[in-house]
């Protein structure tokens, strides 16, 4: 499974360049982290509604930046209609993973050139 939107990512590198989509990745670590860490403070207190909240926040971050796996995971996570106190650690932990490798992705893409597409008959 991949963890990024190559396609879209790259659609972003041609409309923004590569200096913003540098610092769009490195705000991506803290725009991931803060909702995980209010994810995980809601669900150690049993807060179903705080709980759906930083998933929302969760999902929207990665969905701006192309990470499909993670933002669909925490869709999921918005949506359980269980509450917090019934959710397994070992679920919120597989979405701290998640972002880890959605950010070694996203980092990885940074460092490959990037391929400008030449059209078929150039001039």
């Amino acid at each position: 499974m991949d963890m990024i939107d190559r396609d879209y990512l790259a659609e972003m590198r041609q409309w923004v360049g590569d200096a913003v989509l540098h610092a769009l990745v490195t705000q991506a670590a803290e725009n991931f982290a803060i909702p995980l860490a209010d994810m995980m403070s809601a669900w150690r207190h049993g807060a179903t509604a705080p709980l759906h909240d930083a998933a929302h926040r969760l999902k929207g971050a990665a969905a701006s930046m192309g990470c499909t796996p993670l933002a669909t995971a925490a869709f999921h996570m918005m949506t359980d209609s269980r509450p917090a106190d019934s959710i397994s650690g070992a679920e919120i932990h597989a979405l701290q993973d998640l972002s880890r490798h959605s950010l070694d992705a996203l980092r990885a893409f940074l460092d490959q050139a990037q391929e400008i597409p030449v059209p078929p008959n150039p001039q």
